[in-house]
């Protein structure tokens, strides 16, 4: 592209590329590959209209690629000029063959992402617009004036708010467990079966839970007062330490005040600006800010793909020798339910010199022997170059934690990882209650409460699944149940609200656009057949959602 060109907003390069491509799969239409390849002024215009597509593809944003990632937007950029030798046959076969015959797909993913393709009828304007927009249409607001341009995206927010599909700021009642009471931003309230807060093990309601935090705050108060590297540490916060210790098997834990401040800590406090990050595409986005603080050298690959983690390395290590790589994964992931490979992930790290850092925020507590999550799962305690953790899943509380084996990294975090040393120290009352957790996990009480715990799981997967909807990933204590059209989740979302299902609603920017989701967040309080009914209310809930939608805008939504 020429400097001096106006950059193109992606909605502008989407149809460029469709336009590009449209006239390019027309110009073979009905010809054979040999017509095509005897015909000069054809090959000419596919050359011509492949060049436009890729230039545009090369354009897009890398957010839009980043979260788009069912377009395949390499594919498209390949097809540019420079990438096709003159009067190269092998080329023009390979776009006779992408124009012919892998386009349409395509086609129809970028038309739905550019202008979504159902027939319109008469609707409440206010109710199109919240449900046609999405959060992406509002991250590059134009505009000198810094606080004026957001009102755009405020407008939004306000016709969900109307329409009751903004899924944000509830407001709760009374404490969360199976099930909850709360307020949303109109004021209406509802109560029914919670599967939107993060109490895996169901600890937030234990007694002897409540009780240690009750004696932390009669003997230490209710505030740590102080940066953990000046006075806010306390006798609780260092038994906490060995604690945790003794559950990831690593002797040295660092302290955070949250989960999000492990990780950018983590990796900002170790990561130089001449250093190297290669991060799953997925994990968490504390992760993926650290990096992006951290050094302009960051590597995102394809999702639990341990082969690209090794070319990636392979090519950076061909480059340079000298400078540290990060790789960096989640353990169990918490939009889409899996894992990696973890054993195979720390063999490539050491081949080329590279460090591991695992995030164990969800899955450890709640899974795997003696609680010990995809590690334990996997053989892995003890093994990994650098573990960190959250307590908000598991542990009842705020707060994280970065585990290694050095003495070395733990003191080089405290001091360079600022959100451990300019923030206030975990209170008394966290490290209190995070300790009782850690104990409650490794006992034999911890083992009947993930068994309790999976006993749901498995009623809700299995009933979902019976009524042929789909549940991403593999088992775990988060159960991603797929819609794709967010017009369609949104509209499942308010009727979840009436009809006494609490879940949280994942789309664009968490989860990629057409990949909206509800992630079902499974307690050890729910009963199996508490679980088994909320799934057939979620199925109701979609059949009378796409037939509203049908009604309302005329196409059925898939």
């Amino acid at each position: 592209m020429n400097p001096t060109t106006t950059p193109r907003e992606d909605d502008e390069l989407i149809a460029s590329i469709l336009t590009a491509a449209e006239k390019a799969a027309h110009s073979v239409q009905g010809r054979s590959l040999e017509e095509t390849l005897s015909t000069p002024e054809t090959r000419e215009t596919l050359r011509h209209y492949a060049t436009e597509v890729g230039d545009s593809a090369l354009q897009v944003s890398e957010m839009m690629r980043n979260w788009a990632s069912h377009i395949p937007w390499e594919s498209l950029i390949a097809l540019r000029e420079g990438t096709q030798p003159p009067g190269d046959d092998t080329a023009v076969r390979a776009l006779w063959r992408f124009f012919s015959e892998q386009f349409p797909p395509v086609r129809k993913a970028l038309q739905e992402m550019w202008q979504p393709a159902h027939l319109r009828r008469t609707v409440d304007p206010v109710e199109e617009y919240a449900l046609d927009k999405n959060t992406y249409d509002f991250f590059r607001p134009a505009g000198r004036d810094l606080l004026k341009r957001t009102e755009e995206y405020y407008g939004w927010v306000e016709a969900r708010r109307q329409t009751e599909t903004w899924p944000y700021s509830r407001t709760l009642e009374v404490t969360p467990g199976s099930s909850a009471r709360v307020t949303n931003e109109v004021g209406r309230r509802m109560q029914g079966i919670n599967f939107a807060s993060q109490d895996y093990l169901s600890l937030n309601a234990h007694p002897t839970v409540r009780e240690a935090a009750s004696r932390a705050l009669h003997d230490f108060g209710p505030h740590s007062a102080g940066s953990p590297m000046a006075v806010g540490n306390t006798r609780i916060s260092e038994d906490l330490e060995r604690a945790l210790g003794e559950l990831v098997q690593m002797e040295h834990i660092t302290l955070f005040p949250t989960g999000w401040a492990a990780g950018f800590g983590a990796v900002a406090g170790l990561v130089r600006p001449e250093d190297h990050v290669v991060i799953d595409r997925l994990a968490h986005a504390c992760l993926q800010q650290g990096a992006r603080a951290a050094t302009k050298n960051v590597v995102r690959y394809e999702h639990l793909n341990v082969e690209a983690v090794r070319q990636s390395l392979k090519d950076i290590r061909g480059r340079d020798p000298r400078n540290g790589i990060l790789v960096v994964t989640d353990g169990l992931f918490s939009v889409d339910a899996d894992w990696p490979d973890v054993t195979t992930l720390q063999a490539v790290c050491r081949e080329y010199d590279a460090t591991l850092l695992v995030d164990v925020a969800h899955d450890l507590g709640a899974m795997g022997p003696g609680g010990t999550g995809v590690l334990g799962m996997q053989n892995l305690l003890g093994k990994v170059d650098l573990v960190m953790g959250a307590f908000s899943k598991s542990f009842a509380s705020n707060g994280g934690f970065l585990a290694s084996h050095s003495p070395a990294v733990k003191q080089y975090v405290k001091m360079f990882g600022g959100s451990h040393m300019f923030s206030n120290a975990l209170s008394p009352v966290q490290s209190a209650v995070v300790l009782k957790a850690t104990e409650l996990i490794r006992s034999a009480e911890g083992d009947r409460l993930r068994a309790r715990l999976f006993e749901a799981v498995n009623a809700l997967r299995d009933e979902l699944t019976r009524r042929e909807l789909t549940c991403m990933g593999s088992p775990s204590p988060i159960v991603p149940l797929l819609i794709g059209n967010e017009k369609l989740a949104r509209t499942v979302y308010r009727l979840f609200f009436d009809r006494g299902v609490l879940a949280a609603m994942v789309e664009f920017p968490v989860a990629p656009i057409g990949a909206a989701r509800f992630r079902l967040q499974v307690q050890a309080s729910h009963e199996p057949e508490e679980a088994r009914e909320a799934a057939r209310v979620i199925a109701k809930c979609i059949a009378d959602a796409r037939a509203h939608l049908t009604s309302a805008f005329g196409s059925e939504l898939v």
